[in-house]
């Protein structure tokens, strides 16, 4: 008896774990409400895999509502309950009427996962997919809620099936071909929410974005009093915080950013101390159409810069621009003599300091002959948002979402509508998402306020969020001066060792702060600079991490002051010979580039061994190394009279001779400032 009890329940596990490598279809009949008929259109017609073919017409093996104006219930059971990723309805006719889904677990809970205005789609089919967070509970049974009153038509559903599995691939593998029409549709936890008055206000707001961390919101009032010339101004940048629970009030941020010209922020940088800003400022306070980048300081923002950009040119009276959170790329929204008609995307690519590559048209697949415009890069660089006039959709622009397939900015996903939780009849655009995925901002024309539009914002599923090929992990810290422990600006660069793809960012001079959103990859190159100071390097492994965890650090830079002493680490030599290892020269490239960046700078090479041995050899020893690494660095360029050697041997120990640990602290090169040159 407990032999055949262990097998039943090995059985069940088997096809437990069975179903979570497939599609697991609704087996039972639970309840319905208005079928068409007992029979022929039933519910029981959903049960199962589907089998209504061919597609895109009405077929006896899918259920259908009784007329085409009508409202409807469908809750079905499945034979093991499962935790979810996937949920997949497939929509043999008329899709587009389904107004609500209901997960329900084994205890009775009920998890509203989709909640939509119904409404009436192009496409005459389609396996509908809602991608969601894993369930933490066990699916038991689905209810689904139709309704075609808003959007008159023979809809019908063939068949509901679940599946614990991540991605959209994983579904398109199971239901492969022309028969499925594999479409994710967005799910949203809420509806979208007015931020009314501390935001919006009755002229038009628009550009609205949102910082990495979510507490503050940038944004454009067009025409509006409070703007630097008043209401014959076109556009002032305003300014709000997220305390408690709520918008603050938005300021206007004044002048440099705000003159008398129409301003916006493009793009903010993941530490939050850099916004890109339309227009090419300049120094008399003119402008020029392009794009300029000011820098936060301790009084405020800084003028903004103008960037170059090869062969700008811009035949329409807008302009939009999204900088990528690593600063390799811009993407932009421009007219040119090279697209297909008002304005495109295009993309620049960063070839120095403050200048990007000729525009490359980011191809048909997304811009179409009407306007495509307000982009929207994500972290990771694959996900773009953008607004189209041009794609079709629910009224006037819309909100698409695309996926770059590879590194050549040219091959995107087909762009897929966001869905009309968002998009409306009216006026959508300027869509901006956090970097934790939990909400995105966006500008609509619909609403009573006057016509205008106003900026909304609503809380996102997982489905939205960027898909990362490694989850972005928070680094971030403080920088200060060694000596007085004050806070300082630095410029701070995290490098992927592998790929040699840099993160950028400033630390505020007010508190050191500093923050990256980074993907968790094995190890990467920290460099932390300021003038004045010896830089900063450092090897950093993310391996350990989470993508839940924050990276926290606090670095100290060493003012460059005459005699000041630092140590040269991860300098190794062969045994008892001055000859440099391999794995020294990264270290010796480090000292090079500060001796680079200070050209007036004169240090001394003082070598030092452990206590063992003859004093006399050690010292010879000591000496030839550092001559060594003076030889070394003559051969990059650096004068010989800027470089002084000295051979201490074994005679000035920082720790005890008595054991390994102890002696290997003893080898080691210091580096003394002999000369600052000022």
């Amino acid at each position: 008896m407990k032999n055949l009890i262990l097998l039943i329940c090995c059985l069940w596990s088997f096809a437990a774990f069975a179903q979570i490598r497939k599609i697991q279809w609704a087996s039972t009949l639970k309840y319905q409400y208005n079928q068409y008929h007992e029979v022929v259109y039933s519910g029981q017609q959903a049960l199962g895999p589907p089998n209504a073919f061919p597609p895109g017409h009405i077929n006896i093996n899918a259920f259908r509502l009784s007329g085409e104006s009508e409202f409807g219930i469908l809750k079905l059971g499945f034979a093991v309950p499962q935790q979810v990723q996937q949920v997949i309805i497939i929509e043999n006719n008329q899709p587009g009427r389904i107004a609500q889904v209901k997960l329900i677990d084994e205890f009775g809970f009920n998890y509203i996962i989709y909640q939509q205005e119904p409404h009436k789609i192009a496409e005459k089919f389609r396996s509908m997919v809602l991608s969601l967070p894993r369930t933490d509970y066990n699916v038991k049974s689905i209810e689904i809620k139709l309704n075609s009153i808003p959007a008159p038509g023979h809809c019908q559903i063939d068949a509901v099936g679940i599946l614990d599995r991540s991605t959209l691939a994983d579904v398109r593998n199971i239901l492969f071909g022309a028969n499925y029409n594999v479409r994710q549709v967005f799910t949203f936890t809420a509806q979208k929410e007015n931020l009314y008055d501390n935001i919006n206000s009755r002229f038009t707001e628009a550009k609205p974005l949102v910082s990495h961390d979510g507490n503050t919101l940038y944004f454009s009032r067009l025409f509006h009093p409070d703007n630097t010339g008043g209401k014959a101004d076109p556009q002032d940048i305003y300014v709000a915080k997220f305390i408690n629970g709520q918008w603050t009030s938005a300021e206007n941020m004044g002048f440099p950013l705000n003159d008398r010209f129409a301003n916006g922020v493009c793009s903010i940088s993941p530490d939050g101390n850099k916004l890109l800003v339309i227009n090419g400022y300049h120094s008399d306070g003119s402008i020029t159409p392009g794009v300029s980048i000011s820098t936060r300081t301790a009084i405020g923002w800084g003028a903004p810069m103008s960037l170059d950009i090869n062969d700008f040119e811009n035949y329409s009276e807008f302009q939009d621009f999204f900088l990528s959170a690593d600063e390799r790329v811009i993407i932009m929204a421009v007219e040119r003599h090279s697209g297909y008609g008002d304005q495109d995307l295009y993309v620049s690519i960063k070839i120095g300091p403050k200048s990007y590559s000729r525009p490359v048209n980011l191809g048909l697949t997304i811009n179409t002959t009407k306007a495509e415009f307000a982009p929207f890069l994500s972290p990771d660089n694959t996900t773009l948002y953008f607004a189209s006039d041009g794609h079709g959709g629910y009224g006037q622009s819309d909100i698409f979402r695309t996926k770059r397939r590879d590194e050549s900015w040219q091959n995107w996903s087909e762009p897929q509508n966001v869905g009309p939780a968002v998009n409306t009849s009216s006026w959508e655009a300027y869509f901006s998402i956090t970097a934790s995925g939990d909400y995105a901002y966006f500008v609509s024309s619909e609403g009573d306020r006057n016509g205008q539009e106003n900026i909304y914002r609503i809380p996102l599923l997982q489905d939205i969020t960027p898909e990362l090929p490694n989850p972005l992990i928070a680094f971030q810290g403080r920088t200060f001066d060694a000596h007085t422990n004050k806070p300082i600006s630095t410029n701070i660069i995290l490098e992927n060792i592998s790929e040699h793809k840099p993160f950028r960012a400033t630390s505020d001079d007010l508190t050191g702060n500093f923050l990256f959103y980074i993907p968790k990859e094995n190890s990467y190159e920290f460099t932390v600079k300021a003038p004045g100071y010896v830089t900063f390097f450092e090897k950093v492994s993310l391996e350990p991490f989470d993508k839940e965890d924050k990276i926290y650090r606090n670095i100290y830079l060493t003012p460059i002051e005459t005699n000041q002493i630092f140590t040269l680490s991860n300098l190794l030599f062969e045994r008892s010979k001055p000859v440099l290892l391999e794995d020294s020269y990264l270290a010796l490239e480090k000292l090079i580039v500060i001796l680079l960046e200070n050209p007036k700078l004169k240090i001394e090479l003082a070598g030092h061994t452990d206590g063992m041995g003859s004093q006399k050899s050690k010292q010879s020893l000591s000496y030839r190394r550092v001559e060594r690494i003076k030889d070394y660095l003559m051969e990059f360029g650096i004068d010989r009279k800027r470089i002084e050697t000295v051979g201490y041997g074994g005679s000035r120990p920082i720790a005890p001779n008595n054991n390994e640990e102890n002696r290997a602290k003893n080898r080691r090169v210091e580096i003394r400032i002999v000369d600052i040159g000022t």
